[in-house]
């Protein structure tokens, strides 16, 4: 931001926002605890249809003026997920993901369907209790208000943006390692976020659901997840969630490899539904190339007898497994929902199951 904008000083005080992610969230869990009923307007809506709601990656790649940013793994905040860190008048979220490769910086985006547009409207006043006065800003759907704070770390300049629309509450949250971007910028990306949420509510865009042939790839039903939502993504979403060095290099090996999409189930763990677990099937041209490409992710882990290798990464605090299945490569991971936790060792036996009945399943398809 440079000297000359006003939001500069608003930004460089706001120190309240030093952890405002988490903030928010917390403000979700105090805003409401009675039951509202709910209003017609975004009602209907279901997980699928915000997810439908982002922007293109080439939006994004404009409105942040590089390249280099690479979309990540969405998770759908559906119950049972984290259901006890979850107001009782929120009906659900879809966070989507982006990174910008060679640094720490972020880009998310969340949308939360709120039971009643009153209750929407109550936590976007509880944002401003708790955080003040908004910087001055574009104005946005039915409101909008804009926070920003200097935090540790390699991304230090954090922003959030908070948009309403009825009974929709938006969260844009950037985290960049240079300066923080002006309100104007903020206001353009809020302003971009909301024409793609408008295109869904007036039925302009609509979600697709996964080909049946699609499901059948993901982990079997069984006792121990509960399917979020589904979709097709880029491979290089999955090199994204996996933190690879070489994120360039890995994403044009697949491609050559005939690998451009995976197919991805979000879950719940139902043992501790704090845990989210995270499914990728892809699906390789030649068999060898399935079982290369699992061998360097699992580097010095042995595989099982089933060819399934299963553990814990020190560095990333998840629980992964892997396995081939004919030309097909299957990655499993077992995460906290809150990325400043480590995984809970209530994934591990849910985990050692899974594989093995996924492996199954993959077998006859």
């Amino acid at each position: 931001m440079g000297a000359e904008d006003p939001s500069t000083a608003f930004f460089g005080r706001a120190s309240r926002l030093l952890q405002f992610l988490a903030s928010a969230a917390l403000l979700a869990v105090v805003v409401s605890a009675c039951s509202i009923r709910p209003s017609a307007a975004g009602s209907n809506l279901q997980p699928a249809d915000f997810y439908a709601a982002n922007p293109s990656l080439a939006d994004v790649r404009t409105l942040l003026g590089d390249s280099n940013w690479w979309p990540g793994p969405p998770s759908f905040g559906v119950p049972p997920l984290d259901t006890a860190y979850t107001p009782f008048n929120e009906k659900f979220h879809v966070i989507t993901r982006f990174s910008h490769l060679g640094t720490a910086e972020t880009f998310n985006i969340e949308y939360a369907l709120w039971s009643s547009t009153s209750a929407a409207t109550a936590q976007m006043t509880s944002i401003q209790s708790a955080f003040g006065t908004s910087a001055s800003g574009a104005k946005v759907g039915d409101q909008a208000l804009y926070y920003g704070s200097k935090t540790a770390g390699a991304a230090p300049f954090g922003t959030v943006t908070f948009v309403r629309v009825g009974q929709i509450v938006t969260t844009i949250t950037m985290a960049l390692k240079d300066a923080f971007p002006t309100v104007a910028q903020l206001g353009r990306i809020a302003s971009k976020i909301n024409s793609r949420l408008k295109d869904v509510l007036s039925g302009k865009v609509h979600s697709s659901p996964l080909p049946v042939t699609d499901e059948l790839l993901l982990p079997p039903k069984g006792p121990d997840l509960t399917l979020l939502g589904s979709a097709v993504l880029p491979i290089e979403a999955v090199v994204v969630m996996l933190g690879f060095e070489s994120p360039e290099a890995l994403a044009r090996i697949l491609h050559t490899s005939g690998v451009d999409s995976i197919v991805f189930g979000d879950y719940a763990l139902d043992v501790d539904t704090h845990m989210e677990v995270r499914a990728g099937v892809f699906n390789f041209t030649i068999a060898n190339d399935a079982v290369t490409w699992v061998d360097e992710l699992r580097g010095t882990h042995q595989a099982d007898p089933n060819g399934i290798a299963t553990f814990y990464n020190e560095g990333s605090g998840e629980y992964f497994s892997l396995f081939t299945s004919g030309t097909k490569a299957a990655i499993l991971v077992c995460r906290s929902t809150s990325d400043a936790e480590a995984a809970s060792r209530a994934c591990e036996a849910p985990i050692s199951r899974i594989a093995p009945a996924w492996v199954l399943s993959l077998s006859g398809n």
